[in-house]
């Protein structure tokens, strides 16, 4: 089986924030979000701040962005 590419890892320009909708570009805790489903075979792609995220996710859940 052939080795496919994450988005994360061919997406040449990053996504607007989904939650403020302001640019990302120069941001140091940008996240890039996949949705699927189980029932088929499409995909969605949101990209946001961490911070941003942080602040509508449900209690108990958060983000870390880690610099590698």
């Amino acid at each position: 089986m052939p080795d496919i590419a994450s988005p994360a890892e061919i997406m040449s320009e990053r996504l607007l924030c989904c939650i403020c909708g302001r640019s990302t570009s120069d941001s140091e805790d940008y996240v890039l979000l996949g949705i699927s489903s189980p029932s088929g075979a499409a995909e969605q792609w949101l990209g946001a701040h961490a911070e941003h995220l942080n602040g509508v996710l449900a209690r108990g859940f958060s983000v870390e962005v880690h610099m590698m």
